[in-house]
Formats: structure tokens, C-alpha cells, sequence
């Protein structure tokens, strides 16, 4: 079975124009990450509301986002006032299970409040749906993922970027998707 993440392709490069101020780490996420006109996006670590920005005017899709920092939330809902910005707590997202076809979520914190924050986010994101995870500091939470998926979590990892730099100053996306109930009864039989 071809999910929609698989069975579709990035249509072209970002353009310098259209996100002028995005950082690499976001141009990489949103490279990756497979988004339709109807589709509900959750940015998960919002940040200033770039990524958010960018997919609210290139996209056309219903973008939420979250942030444990209150500044950032002042900051994105200035940029944003048509979508949905809340603050909360690392770990505790405000929306029912569920509620998302895509996840993009810019790590740069410990590997223990990503833990916690994964599994929020499997939470709230649909069978079937994308997880983008960018991460600044990829050997921890690749470490993490690993931990994760040896678990026997919900998750399929699609693809991993090549990490850019040294291990230290480096950063690599990594696009997983939540699986199915028909996925998880095919890894039984």
C-alpha cells in the first residue's frame, strides 16, 4: 500500500523569494514535508511562525501551532492572526487525538522533553499522517527515534537526511509517518 507521503513527490525547490527568512533547518523540514490544500499542519515547536507563515500563503492549508515559550506565541500570533496559536507546556498539546495529517516539529531541547514531546505528537497526529522532525542536535534525537521505534511505537521512519556539519553544529530532518492499523496488522502476520 502507497501512503499519500510515499506516493507523492516535492514539486520543485523553495523558492529564495518565497521564504525569504527562513533558516536551513526550515527550508530542509519543508522540503520534505508532503502537504495537501485541505490538510491540517500542526507546527509543534512554532518558533517565530516562519514555517507557519510560509505554509499559510504557499499551501493554502489550516496551520496550527504550539510553543512552550510565550514570546514566540505573541510573536507567531502577530505574524499569523488567521491561525490557531496556543501556548502550552512541552508535552501537553491542546488538541484532540488525532487532529492532524502532518506534524512539523523544529527540535533543539534535550532528548528527555523530546520524548515527551513525541509522544504528544503521536497523539494528535492521524493514522497515516507525517511527522517532519527537524533537529539541530540530530545524534540525540536520532538516539531518541531509535528508542521510540525499538519500543514498537506507531512509527515508520521514510527518510533521514544527510546530516550538513559536524555532529556538533549539525542538523538532519528526519520524515516519519504514524502507521495505520492495516500497517500494524501486517507487521504481525
Amino acid at each position: 500500500m502507497i501512503t499519500k507521503v510515499q506516493g507523492k513527490t516535492v514539486s520543485g525547490e523553495l523558492s529564495v523569494k518565497a521564504c525569504p527568512r527562513l533558516n536551513p533547518l526550515e527550508k530542509a523540514m519543508l522540503r520534505w514535508a508532503v502537504v495537501d490544500p485541505e490538510d491540517r499542519v500542526l507546527d509543534a515547536c512554532v518558533g517565530r511562525g516562519l514555517m507557519a507563515e510560509y505554509l499559510r500563503r504557499n499551501m493554502q492549508c489550516e496551520v496550527c501551532g504550539v510553543s512552550s515559550d510565550m514570546e514566540e506565541v505573541r510573536s507567531a500570533r502577530a505574524r499569523l492572526q488567521s491561525c490557531d496559536i496556543v501556548y502550552a507546556p512541552v508535552g501537553d498539546i491542546p488538541w484532540r487525538e488525532g487532529a492532524f495529517d502532518t506534524v512539523l516539529m523544529q527540535w533543539k531541547g534535550d532528548a528527555d522533553s523530546l520524548d515527551r514531546m513525541l509522544g504528544e505528537v503521536l497523539r494528535v497526529l492521524k493514522p497515516g499522517g507525517q511527522l517532519v522532525l527537524g533537529a539541530a542536535c540530530w545524534p540525540a534525537a536520532m538516539n531518541a527515534l531509535r528508542r521510540w521505534m525499538s519500543a514498537g511505537t506507531e512509527l515508520s521512519l521514510i527518510h533521514i537526511s544527510e546530516p550538513t556539519r559536524q555532529a556538533e553544529i549539525s542538523y538532519a530532518v528526519f520524515c516519519l509517518k504514524k502507521k495505520t492499523k492495516k500497517d500494524q496488522e501486517y507487521r504481525i502476520k
